[in-house]
């Protein structure tokens, strides 16, 4: 399951079917941006060079649709900075949090709902179906506490931003979560989390 998807289901109210984020100034498509950027970060289809710009690898093959579409977003020229790559990676595969929903909903993760009094894409709404997959996503942040997966560092970045790490995490987990992500403000541009350290800079702008 991509790193996006755990958080989708992180971010979910279970009940409602809405991504709900405490922090107002977050939005959810932009986080699941930085989900897919995380995740070709560890696939080694993107890397990060001196002057902070962002170099995508589209001769690699991928049978997910929404890593090859952010990676070609990417590729083109000029090589965009972080803040950049987000934009465009949220620009081309516009709306992403909802495709990541519609995703999970076709592998009967999620139900779909419509609320009949509006039209818009607002009026579709993805209660929780799965409960186990919900609970795999939440292990594997509290796994992620223990340090040492990239990818479960990546999750804890994204919930914290979402502000939904308490919902999933008890005080000890939390303050392990909280030293972790800290300890990407020092982090060496020759460090493989480099990468981590960026986005979560340009997230928090």
């Amino acid at each position: 399951m991509l790193i996006a998807e755990r958080f989708v289901l992180l971010a979910l109210d279970p009940h409602a079917g809405r991504i709900t984020l405490t922090r107002r100034d977050t939005r959810a498509d932009t986080l699941c941006a930085a989900a897919l950027l995380i995740e070709l970060l560890l696939q080694q289809r993107l890397s990060v060079d001196a002057p902070q710009h962002w170099q995508a690898d589209i001769t690699l093959p991928s049978s997910q649709v929404l890593l090859s579409a952010a990676a070609s977003a990417l590729a083109s020229a000029p090589a965009p900075t972080t803040a950049e790559a987000l934009r465009r990676v949220e620009r081309r595969l516009a709306p992403l949090t909802g495709e990541l929903l519609e995703g999970l909903y076709r592998r009967d993760f999620l139900h779909r709902q419509r609320d009949w009094r509006f039209w818009s894409a607002d009026a579709l709404h993805y209660p929780l179906r799965s409960l186990q997959a919900r609970n795999d996503a939440v292990q594997f942040l509290q796994q992620a506490c223990d340090g040492g997966n990239t990818a479960g560092l990546g999750l804890l970045l994204l919930a914290d931003l979402a502000g939904v790490l308490t919902t999933h995490l008890d005080a000890s987990r939390h303050e392990r979560a909280n030293r972790l992500l800290l300890s990407l403000n020092a982090v060496d541009p020759s460090s493989e989390l480099y990468g981590l350290a960026l986005l979560r800079t340009a997230l928090l702008a």
